[in-house]
């Protein structure tokens, strides 16, 4: 977002001839520029310099004298109108740098999301490529096999899943074997079809997982290296 900084093209101009009244370029009665004079001088259409003109005679700074250009009224205020548009100038300058740190931010968070969106597809493709990488799941107090063993219940014969490791109170256990017990609060490790997760959780808890429109299952089952 781009705001004008500095007033418009007519106001710097007037502003600028203020600066020349008030520094001392020009005296109170002298005799200064005509419209079409300021029209060349600074590049701007007559219309253009009429404004800056007009502007000037309505804060008392020069007199229009028809068909004579104008001439110097104020020094005074000529000062004031220039400190009064140096304060708004550099109150602009502020506006605008705030407004392209914004969008700088903005373009970063863009960008962030975009970097975001491929990671994520890289790691779904990494978990259709690499069978062996484990996901993990918590136990809850909801499962139905709390306290039995991963042979009593056959897990692998139901489920065609492996536990590969237990994560219990910090410690973890790798290859727990058949007479490893499920433990609610403690989070399992395992292998399988690409449809494990969803197995498995159907089988422990015996209901499907819901999730949330558009959640994809790397949401669910972070990939960690064991």
């Amino acid at each position: 977002m781009k705001r004008t900084v500095g007033g418009s093209r007519y106001q710097q101009i007037a502003a600028d001839v203020a600066g020349k009244i008030a520094s001392g370029d020009y005296a109170p009665g002298d005799r200064i520029f005509a419209r079409s004079a300021l029209s060349v001088q600074y590049g701007v259409s007559p219309e253009t310099a009429r404004r800056a003109i007009a502007l000037l005679a309505d804060l008392g700074i020069v007199e229009v004298i028809k068909g004579s250009g104008c001439t110097v009224a104020s020094r005074e205020k000529a000062e004031a109108f220039r400190r009064r548009f140096n304060d708004f100038t550099s109150v602009s300058t502020l506006w605008q740098s705030f407004d392209d740190e914004i969008d700088t931010q903005i373009a970063g968070l863009q960008r962030l999301k975009e970097t975001a969106g491929k990671l994520s597809e890289h790691l779904a493709h990494y978990q259709h490529t690499n069978p062996l990488q484990p996901l993990h799941m918590r136990v809850t107090e909801g499962c139905r096999y709390l306290g039995e063993s991963i042979g009593t219940i056959k897990l692998w014969q139901n489920t065609g899943v492996t536990i590969v490791a237990i994560q219990s109170e910090g410690k973890m256990i790798i290859s727990p074997g058949p007479y490893a017990t499920l433990t609610a609060g403690e989070e399992i490790f395992f292998v399988g079809p690409e449809d494990s997760w969803q197995r498995l959780h159907h089988f422990l808890y015996n209901d499907m997982p819901t999730r949330k429109s558009g959640q994809s299952e790397d949401s669910d089952t972070i990939q960690q290296n064991i």
